[in-house]
């Protein structure tokens, strides 16, 4: 399953500004299945933290 989105932002830790990014999520399911709408709640709650993407993304992939 591949999931895109455009939706994907965050705010620069130094400056403060909104970080925006494009996303690609490539998932096997396995015993669960993920659920679309959840994941999108998941990465909108990103909006308002203070952390690099690079950062946003390795806490992500754990």
């Amino acid at each position: 399953m591949e999931y895109n989105t455009e939706e994907f932002s965050s705010v620069c830790p130094w400056t403060g500004l909104p970080d925006n990014a494009k996303l690609t999520i490539n998932y096997i399911p396995d015993k669960k299945l993920v659920e679309l709408k959840s994941l999108k709640y998941y990465l909108t709650s990103y909006r308002n933290v203070g952390i690099l993407e690079e950062h946003a993304i390795n806490t992500n992939i754990d």
